[in-house]
């Protein structure tokens, strides 16, 4: 048989179709006979193969193409120093002799310390990273803290026989295998009777350290301490100072309030059992100090008073009005009427808009309905609360028309002025009382006594304002009178 020719000469690839192995032994090629594919000897340069690289399909050797594997140039696989084989080695521009184990093309970078199958861990997409490794097959699972731990943090890198390598085997039957002992010993190798491996600054609730035997039983929030803000690294066996707060904790109030007979500590204002920022210092105790809290300000927060831009004050920080408040006044009341910037001549902190103020030393006594109305209603602008600014206390003129609207028009007015207490004198109500119509140039007479004002004083548009006229001009009867 022709094919049996070739076969004696070429052994390499005769070797492979027997074993059913490689392109030869393909579905696509073990029917065809040689010539189908290879012509005759045309002599010692022509190339039998017409081997066409960029059509080939690889998946016929039974090795496909995966991964980074497909972009990877032939002849970098196809080398010399990739061939075991001292006789195929010799071939020249052979692709035979390849074998399938990544360690035939690849350097061990372990160095026979793992497995040389390296798709248990890698895969052809990349040598990293590691994506099939899982770390709970081995005999150290990893649990808690230990499953945020960066790799090189345990498998540290280093060199080995002059080459790059990463130690992957390593100890790890104790905790001090990779960890220092912060105690030096003191409590043995059983890190894990005390710590856990979610954090190693979380103990167990049943570790078998009992404050409580010590001369310092850990009571209230102390209990939530971390050993460690106590027990400094440095220092971590000696005994510590607790006899106060201050041994520990920082002057939070920056010495305001310390005190050498009696010695002050924390706990006369705070306690164990509570956050710091809660106090047992109260109203009672605040009343025993130089600035007892009265009305308002005994429902107000502390912070109101005593926190200045983040931080908090409690002395020096003032006790007259003025020393917490703005002085709304300033410039618009004389200082005459409250000397010395003295808020309480007329408020109260029981009730900051009731108002004492005597209006008598005015020169203008407030008498009748004036006695009831706020001050806001004569003094501020309708939208003095939200400008405080508008506000007035000094008048020059004290007619009624300053505050009150003028409805008579300027019917009234004598010299440019309307002086309303000529006929309406009473401050109790608006009516009219010591108006006489017989002064006037049309007396009342007979039925003109019992006849309403308003029968005869009707309202007229003035101004673009209702008017009721009062001033009539004509006074026949036929002015009023149909015949």
């Amino acid at each position: 048989m022709p094919d049996q020719k070739c076969l004696d000469c070429h052994v390499e690839i005769n070797q492979l179709i027997t074993e059913k192995r490689g392109y030869h032994a393909s579905v696509e090629v073990k029917n065809k006979t040689c010539i189908d594919c290879h012509s005759e000897h045309h002599g010692r340069k022509f190339d039998v193969d017409r081997f066409d690289v960029d059509n080939f399909n690889h998946d016929l050797t039974g090795y496909a193409l995966k991964g980074k594997h497909k972009k990877v140039d032939c002849r970098e696989c196809h080398a010399p120093e990739n061939i075991s084989n001292p006789t195929i080695k010799k071939l020249e521009g052979t692709y035979l002799g390849m074998g399938t184990a990544c360690i035939d093309c690849h350097d061990d970078y372990h160095q026979g310390t793992l497995n040389t199958t390296c798709t248990k861990c890698h895969t052809e997409d990349g040598w990293k990273p590691v994506t099939s490794f899982d770390h709970s097959k081995t005999n150290f699972p990893l649990l808690g803290a230990h499953q945020n731990v960066e790799c090189i943090e345990c498998h540290k890198q280093t060199t080995r026989n002059g080459k790059p390598f990463q130690e992957f085997k390593i100890p790890f039957a104790k905790c001090t295998d990779c960890h220092d002992d912060a105690h030096d010993g003191a409590f043995g190798q059983r890190c894990t009777d005390c710590h856990q491996t979610s954090s190693w600054q979380n103990l167990k609730s049943k570790n078998p350290f009992d404050h409580s035997k010590t001369d310092y039983p850990l009571l209230g929030l102390h209990k939530n301490v971390d050993c460690k803000a106590c027990h400094k690294a440095e220092s971590y066996l000696e005994p510590i100072a607790h006899a106060a707060c201050k041994n520990c904790h920082s002057d939070y109030h920056r010495g305001e309030f310390t005190r050498k007979n009696p010695q002050a500590d924390c706990q006369q204002c705070h306690s164990v059992y509570k956050d710091f920022t809660a106090t047992s210092y109260g109203l009672e105790e605040h009343n025993r100090s130089n600035f007892p809290l009265v009305g308002g300000h005994a429902a107000t927060p502390c912070f109101a008073c005593h926190v200045s831009e983040d931080k908090w004050t409690f002395r020096s920080i003032g006790e007259r009005c003025i020393d917490c408040h703005d002085d709304v006044h300033a410039g618009k009341i004389s200082a005459k009427y409250y000397p010395d910037q003295d808020c309480e001549v007329c408020h109260s902190p029981a009730s900051w808009s009731d108002v004492l103020f005597e209006h008598d030393q005015t020169g203008y006594p407030l008498l009748g309905q004036h006695a009831k109305v706020d001050c806001r209603n004569c003094h501020f602008s309708d939208d003095a609360h939200q400008d405080i600014e508008k506000q007035q206390f000094s008048f020059a003129d004290k007619n009624c028309v300053q505050c009150h609207t003028n409805v008579h028009g300027n019917q009234f007015e004598k010299e440019g002025k309307t002086t309303c207490t000529d006929c309406h004198n009473s401050f109790e109500d608006w009516a009219v009382i010591t108006f006489d119509h017989n002064t006037t140039r049309f007396p009342l007479e007979g039925k003109h006594k019992e006849a309403a004002c308003s029968a005869c004083h009707v309202p007229e548009l003035v101004n673009d304002q209702m008017v009721v006229i009062y001033k009539i001009k004509q006074f026949e009867c036929a002015d009023c009178h149909s015949l």
